[in-house]
């Protein structure tokens, strides 16, 4: 059994975590018997899922049960009104409506009245539905800056934890999208541009996005994120792609895998 030490173990934290939240899995034996010996580690393992719970996916705040009542009970003052001030189609409603000018003024204004109750509650029903809005507006900018800042955090284990918080996001800002795109471009560590590259194919539809993986792929250095780059752009089926992968192909320092898959990637695109 292979003995972790402190950095590999740390490497490998919010994988084994994000494997507990998604699936059935447990902690890795290697790890956990690194972790059994190592108290350091254990704390960061504990800091770590104490940290991953609270930043999980803010609740998204919904109207309230008074809202609903409110709402309801304008439906029926407008049903009210509208009942009074329409006449009836029916041939007895002269029967109904009073001749007599005190009456009619007297019932007509209570149906004002009513008027302005309901444009007060669907008044307030709006002010809500506003309140609603900027809640939510403010959960996304939160959620995005809290991704921005782990992934500039100078901890690798930090900067993983923004990847998988930003992959696991709704949708994504552009300002996360940028973040991530540097990370790929950027980052020393090869497992932080292994994630953020895999996080960026929720918008792999994005022109911008995919030129960014096209002008990424040339200056990478590590053999396993070059091949990401090349698998990304094929399943997004970027076919301008083409030239740059040729050109990675055709440099005599490339790594032979990256090579053959760079190959096999020109004839998927060329088709």
């Amino acid at each position: 059994m292979t003995n972790y030490s402190c950095e590999q173990a740390r490497a490998i934290m919010p994988e084994a975590w994000l494997a507990q939240s998604t699936t059935a899995e447990t902690v890795p034996a290697e790890l956990r018997q690194h972790l059994d010996g190592c108290a350091e580690c254990r704390a960061e393992m504990d800091r770590l899922g104490g940290l991953w719970e609270k930043l999980g996916d803010l609740p998204i705040p919904e109207p309230s049960l008074g809202m609903r009542v409110r709402w309801e009970q304008t439906l029926e003052s407008l049903q009210i009104a509208q009942a009074a001030i329409q006449p009836r189609r029916d041939p007895w409603w002269r029967n109904i409506w009073p001749a007599n000018p005190a009456w009619q003024m007297a019932i007509a204004g209570l149906c004002l009245a009513a008027g302005l109750g309901a444009g007060a509650f669907l008044q307030r029903g709006s002010a809500e539905r506003d309140e609603v809005a900027r809640l939510r507006s403010e959960i996304a900018n939160t959620k995005e800056m809290v991704a921005v800042s782990l992934l500039q955090q100078q901890s690798a284990t930090e900067r993983l934890r923004g990847v998988d918080y930003s992959a696991r996001m709704p949708s994504m800002e552009p300002q996360v999208i940028a973040a991530l795109i540097q990370a790929v471009n950027r980052d020393s560590n090869v497992n932080v541009r292994l994630a953020a590259i895999d996080a960026l194919t929720k918008v792999a539809g994005d022109r911008g996005v995919r030129a960014s993986m096209q002008q990424a792929l040339p200056q990478q250095d590590s053999p396993m994120v070059q091949a990401a780059l090349i698998d990304y752009l094929v399943d997004a089926h970027d076919r301008s792609a083409v030239g740059t992968i040729r050109d990675l192909v055709a440099r005599p320092d490339v790594n032979p895998t990256v090579r053959e898959r760079g190959t096999y990637a020109v004839q998927r695109l060329a088709q």
